[in-house]
C-alpha cells in the first residue's frame, strides 16, 4: 500500500531554510577572500593617505554588500557567524575598526599606519574565518 504522509507545512518550511542556508559559509567565505584579495593589491599600490582611506573603505563597503547579500536569507545563521567574529576580534589588541576607520563622520587625518594596522587586522579576522 502506498503511504499517504503529507509533511507539515511547518516541516516543508524548515527544509526550504536548511536548503537556502546550506552554502552560507561558502558565500561568506568568498566574501572575505575577495576582501583578503583587495587588500593585498592595495599594500602594493603606492598612493597618499586620502586616497589609500577611500581605497580600504571601498573594500571595506563591498565585502558589507557581498556579506550581507550571503546571508540575507539565513538570519539565525548570520547572526551566530556574526557573533562569532566579534567574539574573536575582540581577542586582537586593535584601536579602532573598520566602522571607525570608514565612518562619514571619521576625519581625514588617519594616518597610513591606521591604514597598515587596518591590513594586518582583515589578515588576522580572515585567519581566525577560515579557521572556524
Amino acid at each position: 500500500p502506498s503511504s499517504s504522509y503529507k509533511p507539515s507545512p511547518d516541516h516543508l518550511k524548515s527544509l526550504a531554510s536548511e536548503t537556502k542556508c546550506e552554502n552560507i559559509y561558502q558565500g561568506f567565505s568568498d566574501c572575505i577572500l575577495k576582501l583578503g584579495e583587495n587588500m593585498a593589491s592595495y599594500e602594493e599600490d603606492d598612493r597618499d593617505e586620502v586616497q589609500g582611506l577611500h581605497t580600504v573603505c571601498g573594500y571595506w563597503d563591498e565585502f558589507h554588500m557581498c556579506a550581507t547579500t550571503a546571508l540575507w536569507e539565513c538570519q539565525k545563521e548570520a547572526a551566530s557567524i556574526w557573533e562569532t567574529l566579534k567574539k574573536e576580534s575582540r581577542k586582537i589588541k586593535f584601536q579602532g575598526s573598520l566602522f571607525d576607520l570608514c565612518s562619514p563622520n571619521s576625519s581625514q587625518s588617519f594616518s597610513l599606519t591606521n591604514v597598515s594596522n587596518f591590513v594586518v587586522l582583515s589578515i588576522s579576522l580572515m585567519v581566525t574565518w577560515l579557521n572556524l
